[in-house]
């Protein structure tokens, strides 16, 4: 989809990135920072290069590139899949459409598990984030807990790929593909997941399930299919003591708790709150 005015034979970065802010009005909650963040990933020049080089004029190739990348952005497809990157915590994770886009309320989960382990453990456990997709919780623990072995499991060959990608230069970080802990039969210090936990009925109500895969997505009837069926396993997979972690929606709360409560019922079972105060993780101390 040609951008207004690209018929023109020259058209500096200040024209195209004008042109662009144009067509994403009322597409785009951000049109300046959308149109200004993918041109410079079709540039690998920081935003600040295009501010102060507004004159110069774009390459046909890049020209071309850059308005493949608006039109997909006008049918709503997510930036951080145009870009193929997301920071998360304090590093930028690959993604592409074969994993859920990395969400700010996970880091919750991360420092909850970093400050159990460092205080309980002494920097030094036995951790697996099961539903790793992009591998965002993994691959973090891994890199902040140098002297624990961290596994990310998950049930998609394409989604561990991107994991893979994500932590490969971490030495103390696996990766399995499994159905949950189907095929893992010993026990972790800590075990985390943020499993798919939307109801199945809800998915075509959601403008994400248009574009993440609804692997990632999906939690069956209730939104707690693949939380049930992962608590079943774990008093065999954890130690005791050990931290559990699970995210889940913000409606979920009480009814994952009462989940816990059934398997774990001498558990400290507690809810952690997201930045904006709503219900997020379960947290279970065995």
């Amino acid at each position: 989809m040609p951008l207004p005015d690209s018929a023109h034979t020259t058209r500096t970065i200040g024209d195209a990135l004008a042109a662009a802010r144009t067509a994403l009005m009322g597409h785009s909650n951000a049109p300046r920072l959308d149109s200004e963040r993918l041109l410079a990933h079709v540039l690998a020049k920081p935003r600040e290069h295009l501010i102060a080089h507004d004159h110069l004029p774009l390459a046909t190739h890049d020209l071309s590139t850059y308005e493949k990348l608006i039109a997909l952005r006008l049918k709503g497809m997510p930036l951080p899949y145009l870009l193929g990157v997301r920071p998360f915590y304090d590093r930028f994770f690959r993604v592409n459409s074969h994993v859920l886009i990395p969400r700010q309320e996970t880091e919750g989960l991360v420092e909850a598990a970093l400050a159990w382990i460092r205080q309980e453990k002494g920097g030094r456990a036995r951790i697996i984030d099961v539903g790793t997709g992009s591998g965002i919780i993994a691959v973090t623990l891994a890199a902040h807990l140098p002297e624990s072995m961290v596994i990310g499991a998950d049930i998609s060959a394409a989604a561990l790929s991107v994991a893979y990608t994500n932590g490969a230069e971490l030495p103390n970080l696996a990766f399995l593909q499994a159905d949950l802990l189907a095929p893992v039969y010993e026990r972790f210090n800590l075990i985390a997941a943020n499993l798919p936990y939307i109801a199945t009925a809800d998915m075509s109500l959601l403008e994400v399930a248009h574009f993440e895969p609804h692997i990632a997505l999906d939690g069956g009837g209730d939104g707690l299919h693949l939380i049930r069926r992962l608590l079943a396993m774990l008093p065999t997979r954890i130690t005791s003591p050990g931290l559990i972690l699970l995210e889940h929606g913000a409606d979920q709360g009480a009814a994952v708790r009462v989940l816990a409560e059934q398997t774990f019922p001498k558990g400290r079972i507690s809810t952690l709150r997201d930045m904006a105060g709503l219900d997020r993780i379960a947290q279970i101390l065995v």
